[in-house]
């Protein structure tokens, strides 16, 4: 608290103001430049937060907010390999307060951003005291473009900034009970440590961290580093017995909860692609991001560039990693723990979990993201100063003492500087892979369009555009579940449980609401020399029709009728009800959402007016307007094609599903006549 003294005296008034100690910490010039170096790195990262929005598994969380309640299932549930219900219920909180607001989302990121930087100035403070020798280490933990993707991608940011946060709050009030005894800070330490696992799986290894850094740096024995482990682990043996009970249970847990995911999560790895995978994101990835890399990015997925170094970088990277080991190692005498300490979180903590959870396909892909090694970059500017900077009272820090004088000084400052100006342009380049304008643009159009459909709209679900959520998230990226939260109470429940209609539309790849056709899987026309299909009694039977269940395959009958005519359809178990006009000209519409094979079509009044032109099965998508008309002013439909055409979206789409006794695409239909039901 700021206090002000007023000191009556003989030659006047004195006014004495004694400023906060964090605030007076300013005037030192150390401190200055750190804080200088931070607003700098949050700058970087306003433009990161403007250029992206919400993609991929982001729209997942929204729609999973508003399926289900903030229930234990949906928290301690695996999403893709990760048991994080801390960052789950962030997410259900963040969506129901506003669905889809980009502005909330990425205030909340940006704040939990500043608290990483100071913290982490904070921790190399606690660490080292106000000196000079913090401020690279510390611009290598700001300026990273490591950090920078995952900063910018909500699904990413979720689990990294809040592991970082964790991380560095954690060895913070480690160092503070190593060095004044009180339990209160172990205390804090774990609940840090327990906050970390609950945002990000990588939490879990958190603890060796801290045990690495308590024997290898903090504890002022004397002898071997293994020897230290022993004795840490005999004299303080309940604190590292409850961090050995805390990974047990996330772990049982964990285990227990994988089937909330089927087929996602750890799989034994093919060893060449593991290899590949490895060699990518620690032999190029990783070191030309360490000083200041990729510089450029490619190829560029929905959520952004994949680091692509040159090979000239990626030998540049390994030449000043290579000097800076060697230059600690020849001046400093535990400089070797602080790399061991690097290369097992490296191996541990990134490169294995990664191969096991991602090794499958792509391995050379998944490499060069580099969400997957940003939370090593925190660990690498700790192990970077612990290499170089001894700590206050340390006995002995040096084999012999590093150089110094002005020229040092200045090169120093010369390195800084250019590992300042090359992670900028790495990062403006990433910031030019971002598509946050087409993703805000689509929404803003799904928006516009619920906002004025009337209640009673039928909407069918097709799934979202692949540059917004790729194929492989199969039926989750359907629109009933992801753009549902933007429709009000009423119009959102129509979207779950379309109906037969001759007026229903579908969102088209801009995010409109258009007419919908069918993309067929399974077409059919009456035989030669007919017009209408023949029936038997009152109905007909396509036999071949599938259906899984669940919303997606629709189908669709052209007729025309004298008069309105009722009938019904019915797949399994299942019946819905149909209602033709008096049209010339009509196309209508059913979902087939219950599970079953051959649809039959029943009409009430066999003598009914109505001939049966065409039929269609297959996935909803856009009709496509008449050369020179507008999509979304387009009327009308066309008739169901005669020929089958296999969907765009095999692996996502429920009309292309595989059989589940041949693994093979169901065979084409072929309509059929059955006699009337008594």
């Amino acid at each position: 608290m700021t206090q002000v003294a007023e000191n009556r005296g003989a030659e006047g008034t004195t006014l004495t103001i004694t400023l906060p100690r964090w605030l007076a910490g300013l005037a030192h010039p150390v401190i200055a430049v750190a804080v200088l170096l931070i607003l700098l790195a949050l700058g970087l990262r306003i433009p990161i937060l403007l250029g992206s929005y919400f993609v991929e598994d982001d729209f997942l969380f929204q729609g999973d907010a508003y399926e289900s309640g903030l229930t234990f299932d949906f928290m301690f549930r695996v999403h893709k390999g990760h048991l994080m219900p801390g960052a789950l219920a962030l997410t259900w909180v963040l969506a129901r307060i506003s669905a889809y607001n980009w502005a909330l989302v990425a205030s909340v990121t940006f704040a939990a951003q500043v608290l990483v930087s100071v913290m982490t100035l904070r921790l190399l403070v606690r660490l080292f005291g106000v000196r000079p020798g913090i401020l690279i280490p510390l611009a290598i933990a700001l300026f990273s473009p490591l950090t920078f993707p995952a900063f910018g991608w909500w699904s990413a940011a979720i689990n990294a900034v809040p592991l970082q946060l964790g991380m560095v709050m954690a060895l913070s009030a480690q160092v503070r009970y190593v060095r004044e005894g009180q339990a209160k800070y172990a205390r804090r330490a774990f609940l840090w440590v327990l906050f970390a696992m609950a945002f990000s799986t990588k939490g879990v290894f958190v603890p060796f961290v801290l045990f690495a850094v308590t024997t290898g740096f903090l504890r002022r024995w004397a002898g071997g580093w293994i020897g230290l482990m022993l004795r840490e682990a005999r004299q303080h043996w309940r604190l590292w017995g409850a961090y050995l009970l805390l990974i047990a249970g996330y772990t049982a847990l964990y285990l227990s909860r994988r089937d909330t995911a089927p087929g996602e999560g750890a799989t034994i790895p093919d060893p060449g692609d593991a290899f590949d995978l490895v060699t990518k994101l620690l032999g190029s990835t990783f070191p030309a991001g360490i000083v200041g890399g990729p510089l450029s990015w490619g190829p560029v997925p929905p959520t952004g560039g994949m680091a692509n170094p040159s090979g000239l970088l990626i030998a540049v990277a390994w030449t000043v990693i290579a000097a800076l080991v060697i230059g600690s190692l020849i001046h400093r005498r535990r400089a070797g723990r602080a790399w061991v300490l690097m290369a097992g979180y490296l191996i541990a903590v990134d490169a294995i979990p990664t191969a096991i959870a991602r090794g499958t396909g792509l391995a050379q892909i998944v490499g060069a993201e580099t969400r997957y090694v940003a939370d090593a970059v925190i660990v690498f500017a700790l192990c970077l100063a612990l290499a170089y900077l001894p700590q206050p009272g340390e006995p002995e820090p040096y084999r012999r003492p590093l150089p110094t004088g002005s020229g040092v000084a200045a090169a120093a400052g010369v390195v800084a500087g250019v590992y300042l100006v090359t992670a900028t342009v790495s990062i403006q380049n990433y910031r030019d892979t971002l598509s946050g304008d087409r993703v805000r643009a689509y929404l803003a159009n799904v928006r516009a369009a619920l906002a004025k459909a009337p209640d009673d709209t039928p909407i069918y679900s097709s799934p979202l555009p692949e540059d917004i959520v790729l194929p492989w998230n199969g039926n989750r990226r359907y629109s009933h579940r992801l753009l549902a939260p933007l429709a009000r109470p009423t119009l959102r429940e129509r979207m779950r449980a379309p109906e037969p209609s001759e007026d229903a539309v579908v969102f088209d790849e801009k995010g409109r609401l258009v007419p919908v056709s069918v993309q067929p899987v399974i077409a059919r026309v009456p035989p030669p020399g007919r017009t209408c299909f023949p029936l038997l009694g009152d109905a007909i039977f396509f036999p071949d029709v599938p259906s899984f269940g669940g919303i997606g395959p629709i189908a669709g009958l052209a007729y025309s009728a004298k008069r309105p005519v009722t009938g019904s359809y019915e797949i399994g178990e299942y019946r819905g009800r149909l209602t033709f006009r008096a049209t010339e000209s009509g196309l209508l519409h059913f979902p087939v959402t219950a599970p079953g094979k051959g649809l039959l079509i029943r009409l009430d009044d066999p003598a009914a007016p109505i001939c049966l032109k065409g039929f269609a099965f297959g996935d909803p998508v856009p009709m496509k307007p008449p050369a020179g008309q507008d999509q979304g002013k387009a009327q009308g439909q066309p008739a169901p094609t005669a020929e089958p055409s296999p969907a765009a979206s095999p692996a996502a789409s429920p009309s292309e599903r595989r059989s589940p006794a041949t693994g093979r695409r169901s065979p084409q239909a072929s309509a059929q006549t059955v006699p009337a039901a008594s």
